[in-house]
């Protein structure tokens, strides 16, 4: 539970008085103490919660401050039924060591904050019970038999008949977000079903039920807009309509979103219906497909090159940027167009292709495009 969940519940009635900066920070547990330096009790991710009997003098406010920032504390809690007014020495201890600081309601009792926090735990820990199940199929997605599938959806408390997308998910920037706990909050909605599994920066998402590619990409843009510093690269499928359709939409969203990373904007996105171009099209294709039909295509010239110093498959590429021609391409390697032209012999021999066959230009040249980041 993020100390921002916390302070939008509107039943707990607190009030943020400083810290605005750090509200993203997770909270591991709610400790009430009243000790004048409780650090020896205190774990990383504590909400400490406080009435102030240790307030005497505005030192005390340091000392007290200072044991929640070494303890690493989420935040501090203070209720005023004791001090009856916030010390102002208190609120500037807590802003030089950027501690939230939080103001409980007159009548509000600590111990529905806590439960609060404990309830909000507990439904954490199930859920990272659930991730941990949901890993489980997905890492033998597209390699068990359909129905294996459908009974591991079932007992995620999915419906096999209903179709599913999947989708692909990275943070691309530097904020520090717990993914799949973002989207699993962020994309649940009545008549669907999520399963979530990955890691903290890069998530994997099938999303059984309601839903269609357009409306997920939707609710991904507006999910990122409302975090601060969040930009991610997604990958999205079309709804699969069967389970043995399911291990070949996970692959088209993983590279989809391999394809989107480096996208414009906070959000890039990317699926099947996005492709306009031959760079998104081979994007889409496996590693190791890409890498065979460049290595079987143009392996010959580039051993050719390393054995002998030559530059056969810089030649090949910009005569092919310059759409064949003689000239434009001599005079871009700075060579005679005869010598040019032996080189084209050369790399004609190694490959089997003729320059003459469009067939066979537009075969090397995708191969040149499938490119070292295939390897």
């Amino acid at each position: 539970m993020r100390l921002a969940d916390l302070l939008a519940r509107e039943d707990l009635r607190l009030t943020l008085v400083t810290g605005h900066e750090a509200l993203e920070r997770e909270i591991r547990r709610a400790y009430p103490t009243d000790l004048p330096d409780p650090r020896r009790y205190l774990e990383a991710g504590d909400l400490v919660l406080t009435s102030g009997v240790w307030y005497g003098a505005p030192s005390d406010c340091e000392r007290f401050a200072d044991a929640l920032w070494a303890s690493d504390a989420a935040g501090l809690v203070v209720g005023l039924i004791v001090l009856g007014e916030l010390p102002e020495e208190l609120v500037k201890a807590c802003e030089r060591r950027r501690l939230p600081l939080l103001l409980a309601a007159p009548d509000q009792s600590f111990g529905a904050i806590t439960e609060a926090v404990t309830v909000e735990g507990f439904a954490a820990e199930q859920r990272r019970a659930e991730r941990v199940r949901a890993q489980t199929l997905l890492d033998v997605l597209g390699q068990i038999p359909p129905g294996e599938v459908s009974a591991h959806l079932r007992l995620l408390g999915a419906d096999p008949g209903l179709p599913t997308a999947a989708m692909a998910v990275t943070l691309t920037g530097r904020a520090d977000y717990d993914l799949p706990e973002v989207l699993h909050e962020g994309l649940a909605r009545k008549g669907r079903h999520l399963i979530v599994g990955g890691t903290p920066r890069e998530a994997i998402v099938l999303v059984n039920g309601r839903a269609s590619r357009k409306s997920l990409a939707d609710e991904l843009r507006g999910l990122a807009a409302e975090r601060p510093g969040m930009s991610i690269a997604a990958g999205i499928s079309e709804m699969a309509a069967s389970v043995s359709q399911l291990g070949e939409a996970l692959e088209t969203a993983r590279r989809g979103m391999e394809s989107a990373r480096g996208g414009p904007g906070p959000v890039s996105i990317m699926s099947v219906a996005d492709i306009d171009s031959f760079d998104l099209l081979l994007a889409t294709l496996p590693a190791s497909v890409r890498r065979s039909f460049r290595d079987h295509l143009l392996g010959p010239v580039e051993e050719y090159d390393a054995r002998h110093g030559s530059e056969l498959l810089r030649t090949l590429d910009i005569f092919l940027e310059t759409c064949g021609s003689w000239q434009r391409t001599a005079d871009e390697l700075y060579v005679h167009v005869n010598t040019l032209r032996y080189r084209m012999q050369r790399i004609e021999e190694l490959t089997g292709r003729r320059m003459s066959s469009m067939r066979d230009r537009t075969d090397l040249y995708l191969a040149l495009r499938s490119g070292r980041e295939a390897q």
